[in-house]
């Protein structure tokens, strides 16, 4: 398998694209079936110890918990839209290009406030709009083209890892409960998307952006399927 795919920035300079899709698809599954594996061990840890950590923690990730009011814009929203708003936060920055930076670095407050803490006061988003566009400018116009190459290869790798451990944690935010007993479950639980941003990460930045965005879209199909199947026949 080679090094970790989190160490692996530079695989576009030695291999063909169809070559890192391969590589990104067996990491992917191999990363996804230890999360997996190891969330099953933690349920039936708990289970043998009489506790149902997934009634406890009510954890809304699952699709399982929507059922009940399942319509076509929660299904664009989990196909599309969320894939869409978590890699521009999380991952259009690693192109360690100006313009790709200026423009992470200026729609990640609009995108968090908006996407994750659910604003809809015109007047705070006005205002973060604003902000776009001056960090925007600030960044396009104090840096340049060569100093962004020059931190890539100090921090890529950095911030591949810190893009996919975040990317893991953020889903913290989808337990109702969470506690010192149910926080080992948590863990397990939050370990499954972590892994597939592993593979999200190696390819965007080997492959780019919108390959990125594709395979997210693509991992979010199974909760697609099964939300879909709760609506309305």
């Amino acid at each position: 398998m080679g090094k970790f795919i989190l160490n692996r920035p530079d695989d576009h300079k030695s291999y063909s694209r169809r070559e890192i899709i391969w590589i990104t698809v067996k990491w992917f599954f191999l990363l996804w079936f230890c999360a997996i594996a190891l969330r099953v061990l933690c349920v039936a840890v708990y289970m043998g110890m009489g506790v149902n950590p997934m009634e406890q923690t009510k954890f809304l990730g699952d699709p399982t918990t929507h059922m009940d009011h399942v319509n076509g814009w929660m299904l664009l929203h989990f196909m599309l839209v969320a894939p869409l708003a978590e890699e521009l936060m999380f991952r259009l920055g690693l192109s360690f290009r100006r313009y790709g930076v200026a423009l992470w670095a200026g729609l990640l407050p609009l995108i968090c406030t908006y996407y994750l803490f659910g604003c809809r006061n015109w007047l705070v988003l006005l205002v973060l709009i604003l902000l776009v566009g001056v960090i925007f400018w600030l960044v396009c116009r104090y840096t340049t083209n060569e100093q962004w190459a020059h931190w890539r290869t100090q921090f890529i790798v950095p911030a591949m890892w810190v893009s996919a451990i975040a990317f893991g944690l953020i889903h913290f935010n989808a337990f109702s409960v969470l506690n010192v007993q149910v926080f080992p479950f948590a863990l397990a639980t939050v370990l499954v998307p972590m892994a597939g941003g592993c593979a999200i990460t190696y390819a965007r930045v080997n492959l780019g952006f919108w390959y990125g965005v594709a395979l997210h879209c693509i991992m979010n199909i199974p909760a697609v399927l099964m939300l879909a199947s709760a609506l309305p026949h």
